[in-house]
C-alpha cells in the first residue's frame, strides 16, 4: 500500500557547486512540487517562468528576488510569491551560502 504522504529531509538534499546553482527536486504530488535550490556566493536563477504560482522561502543566506522591474530582499525566514507566467530571477544576494525552497503549482 502506498503511504498518504512523502516525507524528506532537506538537510540530506543541501548540495553546492562553484560551477552552478543546485537544483534538487524535494517533492511532487499531482500539480504541485518542492525544489531546493542552493547557491554559493554569487550565483543566480535567471529567466525563471513557470505556469503556476511559485513561492520561496529563504531558509539560509540572504536572496535578491526580481521581477517586472522591482527587486526585493528576502532574509531568512522570508516568504515571497510569484504569480504564474511571470519572468523572474533569484540571486544569492550575500557572501556566504543561500538556501531557498522554491514550492510551484504546474
Amino acid at each position: 500500500m502506498d503511504s498518504v504522504w512523502n516525507i524528506v529531509t532537506i538537510s540530506e538534499a543541501r548540495h553546492f557547486s562553484l560551477e552552478e546553482v543546485q537544483r534538487r527536486a524535494l517533492t511532487t504530488h499531482g500539480d504541485l512540487g518542492a525544489e531546493l535550490l542552493c547557491f554559493e556566493a554569487g550565483q543566480a536563477l535567471t529567466a525563471l517562468s513557470n505556469g503556476g504560482t511559485t513561492t520561496y522561502q529563504v531558509l539560509e543566506g540572504e536572496a535578491l528576488l526580481r521581477a517586472a522591474g522591482e527587486r526585493s530582499r528576502l532574509g531568512k525566514g522570508k516568504l515571497a510569491t510569484v504569480g504564474a507566467d511571470q519572468e523572474h530571477a533569484i540571486e544569492n544576494a550575500g557572501g556566504g551560502l543561500l538556501v531557498v525552497l522554491a514550492i510551484a503549482a504546474r
